[in-house]
This record gives structure tokens, sequence and C-alpha cells, in this order.
């Protein structure tokens, strides 16, 4: 496996067909967060918002809620890249980061979400020379790494106090890899036959996870959360008749702290933040990928007095930056990104909502010493809610 994750670097003064970032060529992958297009627009990380919480990585908010609940969540992308000047290009990709319901039993409220973890999905192409003893032969290496790392989570959240709320998600990790490598000569002149190159296998992955939190209104108008992740090994299984071999790596404990208020009537802000330490993997991975922590935070704001056509749509923005885990340079890679969006409620009963629409597109970059990316991203969500 580390010599086809190298191979990935290499071809990377290619220009990919397809991808959500070259960075998910690096390591293990990219990371991707399973938020909705509320959480994305208000820059959070999916954690301490107020109102109905259906987040994989905040149990205690999902304790607050008080009916069935079902959310589907898709993402589609447009970026472009610069590598020092020397390749430009771009790419879109399209996917679906989260969908999940609960229902409330037993004095509590079941989840269950299954979300993004880790986009494998990359593809390029570039020219070779070959030399050999009488002459160069002109070749076209072809590389196509297609899968991605999900995450799977049955959760129980209940109230232990009027304004308070814990819970725990039990969560799988489960995906497949196929990574593939071949170098085609076309027609050669002069030369009886030379046989097509082709080098790759298929990996499926799999790991357990534990997530604890909790979630406390403070007053009427604050909310505050936060949530532990521990995860097993992640291992990658090679088929039979992969070459290469089989690999486990070790997922950092991932720490969550959020928080949002009313600061004025029609005015709310959200704060957001996230650690994990990747660099127990480094290891694992062969030069040119760095391996670092990530942490970051985000912060937003909403006008929840906004309308559109008669029905509440309140506005929010949002700022995110966090550092990534893995990158080409010798300095760590960073994502900074700016968002803007709004809700529209779809259907109401007296304050509770029971459907609604979620929107938020965001403008923003990714980079470190080798490579840079600049991206538009969407996510529009669907919260339906009710008995």
């Amino acid at each position: 496996m580390r010599r086809l994750i190298f191979a990935v670097a290499l071809l990377l003064i290619a220009a990919p067909v397809g991808a959500q970032s070259i960075y998910n060529a690096a390591g293990l992958g990219f990371p991707s967060e399973p938020v909705d297009g509320r959480e994305r627009a208000l820059g959070s990380f999916g954690i301490g918002l107020w109102g109905s919480s259906l987040q994989p990585r905040d149990p205690g908010s999902t304790g607050m809620m008080v009916m069935p609940t079902a959310m589907f969540v898709a993402q589609p992308s447009w970026t472009t890249f610069d590598r020092k000047s020397e390749e430009t290009g771009s790419f879109q990709g399209n996917r679906f980061p989260l969908i999940g319901v609960t229902y409330p039993l037993l004095n509590g409220m079941f989840s269950l979400t299954f979300g993004s973890f880790l986009d494998q999905h990359f593809d390029s192409q570039r020219d070779a020379s070959i030399s050999l003893p009488d002459t160069v032969l002109a070749a076209t290496d072809f590389f196509e790494q297609e899968g991605a790392v999900s995450h799977l989570t049955v959760g129980y959240s209940r109230r232990v106090l009027p304004g308070a709320a814990v819970g725990i998600n039990v969560g799988r990790y489960a995906g497949s890899l196929v990574r593939r490598l071949s170098r085609d000569f076309g027609p050669v002149t002069g030369i009886s036959s030379i046989d097509p190159y082709q080098a790759g296998g298929f990996w499926s992955y799999a790991g357990t996870s534990v997530t604890g939190g909790f979630a406390a209104d403070l007053t009427s108008v604050a909310r505050v959360a936060g949530s532990v992740t521990w995860s097993s090994a992640l291992d990658a299984n090679a088929s039979a008749d992969t070459e290469a071999e089989s690999g486990s790596f070790d997922l950092p404990i991932q720490y969550r702290l959020g928080a949002s208020a009313v600061l004025t009537p029609g005015l709310r802000i959200a704060a957001s933040m996230v650690r994990a330490d990747w660099s127990g993997i480094a290891d694992d991975f062969t030069s040119p990928t760095t391996v670092g922590g990530t942490g970051g935070f985000g912060v937003g704001i909403e006008l929840s007095r906004a309308s559109l056509l008669g029905k509440d749509a309140p506005l929010r923005f949002g700022y995110k930056k966090i550092n990534l885990p893995f990158a080409f340079g010798p300095t760590a890679a960073s994502e900074t990104s700016w968002a803007g969006g709004f809700g529209l409620t779809l259907s109401q009963s007296n304050n509770l909502v029971l459907a609604a629409v979620d929107l938020a597109v965001e403008r923003g970059t990714r980079s470190d010493s080798l490579l840079k990316e600049s991206f538009w991203r969407a996510t529009l969500s669907l919260r339906v809610s009710g008995y």
C-alpha cells in the first residue's frame, strides 16, 4: 500500500479528471465532515447549535429533540488547483455526507446515521518518456483511485435534567478502495510488442468507534455541547489477489466543543472547535506525505427573523479554518472557507418545525507548500419531523 500511495503523489503533475480534493491522495483520504446545510452555512463542526440537531458527532443535542426526524444531505463541489504554477486544472465531484433518522423510545431518543468520513476518489493521467538502450518511447500513465470510508452509527440519548442531555453513539467504519496504475505505450514502431504495465489492488476497511457527549441549555437563549470520539484501529485488508500488503492505522481521539447564543432578538451567534492528533500514524506512510494534527475553529451568525414568501427563512454566514491531517509538502496543509446560506421552513406547528430545507454555499482554499486548491462547495439538506 505504501508504494501505491507514493505513486499517487508522483502522478500529481497530471490533471485530475475527478475528485473532491487532490489531498485525498496524500494519505488515507480527505476528511469529510458529516454535517448539514445549516452547519455548513454557520461554519460549524456540527456541535452546539440551538434547536433540533441530528449530528453523529453531537449525541447530547440529539437527546434534546422531541419528535422523530429524518434528514438527507447532498453536496456538490467545484475545484481548481495550482501546483507551484507548473500545473493547473479543475474538476468537480458530488457526495452525500449524511443520512439520518431519530425516534423517541425508552424515555430517550434513538438515532441511526450514515455519514462520510474519508473520501478517496481520485483519477489522473500524465505523459511519460521511457528510455531504452536504442530508443525513447512515449507512454501514457493512468491512475485511478476509487473508494471511501463511511461511518454508520447507532445511538441513544436522553435528558438527565430539564435543560441538559447526554448521549452515546456506537459506530462502525466500513468501505473499500480500488487503486489501479497502468502504463500504455500505444502503437510502437520497430518493436514487435510491448505489453501495457498494470499494478493495483483492492482493500476493504473496517473499524469501530464510540462517541460520548453532552448538551446543556445554560439559559433560554444559550446552549453549550461537547463530545469525544474514540476509534479503534482502521484496518485495510487486502484482497487475496492483491500483491500489496494489508495495513492498520491508529485513528486519533477527536474532541469537539460548541456553543450558540441569542445576542439580540433576531440575531444568533455560534462557535465551535475540533481537535485530533493524526501524527501517531506518520510512520505508516512513505514520504512525501506529511502527517500532523488537525485543529480548527468556526464561527457564524444567523439573522433568524428573515422571511421568504411568507415563510421563515433565516440568513446565515460563517467562517471556518482547519488544519488537514495529510499534506504533500514538508509543511501542514490547511483549509479556510467563508460561507453563506439560508433555511426555509416548509411546515411548522406552533414553534415546532416539521419540514425545512437548508442551503449553504462556501468559497474556500486548501494549501500547503506544493499545492493550492480553490473551491466552491454547496450543501443542501432536507429535514422532516413528525409522527
